[in-house]
């Protein structure tokens, strides 16, 4: 053999053994992401914790898909807020003229029709109010039912992996979560 053959041959050693180191170091770190990602699943059984899970991959990326729905929900619920004020006053309107309109005692029932034109009057803004925003309530109900189709694809993720446990309550804990004051309910038949 020569030296340049020898050179050639512990080149091709020196790339062989580094492309190994390189693979296996990326085969832990994938192995890493899976189970240490910061993502695991916190079972318990009347606010005792029963069992705590590193979050495998297909559960992550169905539980990121989760938030990222929740997020679209949050947004969509905006527009919604900047007019609910307007639909608590015409509903409390609506109440109040409802009362002054119908005055019952022991012995008769009186109807003011002057309150009732009101009620009539306050009802239609009430409509006129619901009618001009009904599209961003059919985009929350379409968003909602995206949630719930996402949701259960979560929990298709997790279920079988805890049927032997026994537990009422479950928690997601992840990196950046800034929930620290979890609260756990002891009886949740009530909830």
């Amino acid at each position: 053999m020569t030296f340049k053959t020898i050179l050639t041959y512990k080149r091709t050693l020196t790339c062989a053994a580094i492309s190994s180191c390189l693979l296996i170091s990326a085969a832990f770190a994938t192995q890493q992401n899976d189970t240490n990602s910061g993502y695991s699943i916190t079972l318990m059984k009347n606010c005792n914790v029963v069992a705590n899970y590193p979050m495998n991959t297909a559960q992550i990326e169905a539980y990121q898909d989760l938030q990222a729905e929740e997020k679209k929900m949050t947004s969509l619920e905006l527009p919604i807020q900047s007019f609910e004020q307007e639909l608590k006053e015409y509903t409390e309107q609506i109440e109040k003229l409802t009362a002054l309109a119908i005055q019952e005692s022991e012995d008769s029932l009186y109807i003011d029709k002057n309150y009732l034109k009101q009620q009539e009057i306050v009802v239609a803004k009430l409509d006129a109010l619901m009618d001009e925003h009904q599209h961003e309530f059919d985009a929350l109900g379409e968003q909602g039912n995206a949630i719930g189709e996402v949701a259960d694809k979560f929990t298709d993720t997790i279920d079988a992996s805890f049927d032997n446990i026994d537990y009422n309550q479950m928690r997601i804990d992840y990196p950046g979560k800034t929930d620290s004051n979890y609260q756990c309910e002891t009886d949740i038949s009530n909830i």
